[in-house]
């Protein structure tokens, strides 16, 4: 069965009324990014909150592989880990273990707000939430180095993880060829990327800077793009917004 389409962008303003305003856009997801931002767990657990209140599956890109930053993301109500500069099949063994409950990984168990502190209907099974857990709580490694792109076949292949996210920005650099999106080096390493997920039955993500770039990318086969920055959707609305209102 074909994967229905899906589309986000980045949370990079850092606000629960930034959230709930993406959540009346039709996007599908956000993903919270502790990467390139200073959010404390604290502010991600609201920002997941906030998602989860609008309809919005909440990512989230960690910036550490960890495992209190996996674990502690997931005990929060992530849908979702984005991880990135991955640059061996070995660090994603270890992030499956730490992702995923038994008998994939060896994910901690504690009952938190994800259980309903142990009180929610659906926690009461316990093999059912760990296998419930295991299937709703994507673990998706990002491909944006040489070396992650080496080894995708052997990535995709293993158990546990769920998908491939490609970031063209840091894997064209990775390359030697900075931010050269049509470069056929890049479109091959991208294409490699896209195959391998098919291979593997795994979800295929990619970043997109622009939605001419988004709806390229899902008409090429890739199941879902994230589209943007919402920094940048708000620079640019208000650059044409200003542009507009001045008297020629």
């Amino acid at each position: 069965m074909a994967r229905e389409k899906t589309i986000g962008t980045f949370l990079e303003l850092g606000s629960c009324q930034a959230v709930e305003c993406l959540g009346r856009t039709g996007l599908d997801y956000i993903v919270i990014d502790t990467e390139h931002n200073c959010y404390s767990e604290e502010s991600a657990g609201a920002y997941i909150r906030a998602a989860e209140n609008t309809g919005l599956l909440p990512y989230v890109r960690i910036g550490d592989i960890r495992r209190p930053y996996v674990l502690r993301m997931l005990d929060l109500g992530a849908r979702g880990l984005i991880v990135p500069n991955i640059t061996s099949v070995e660090q994603v063994r270890e992030l499956v273990t730490y992702a995923k409950f038994p008998p994939v990984g060896q994910r901690g168990y504690c009952p938190n707000r994800t259980t309903g502190w142990g009180q929610d209907d659906w926690a009461q099974d316990v093999q059912a939430y760990m296998a419930a857990c295991n299937r709703r709580c994507k673990l998706i490694p990002q491909c944006e180095t040489r070396e992650a792109l080496e080894a995708v076949e052997e990535i995709a292949a293993l158990e546990g993880v769920d998908g491939i996210f490609v970031g063209p920005c840091d894997l064209s650099i990775s390359l030697g060829i900075p931010l050269q999106f049509d470069s056929p080096v890049l479109l091959e390493a991208i294409e490699r990327v896209l195959r391998a997920c098919q291979q593997y039955g795994k979800e295929a993500l990619i970043f997109a800077s622009s939605p001419a770039d988004g709806k390229r990318w899902l008409e090429r086969g890739f199941d879902s793009v994230t589209c943007g920055l919402d920094t940048v959707v708000l620079a640019e609305g208000c650059r044409q917004m200003v542009s507009a209102c001045r008297p020629e």
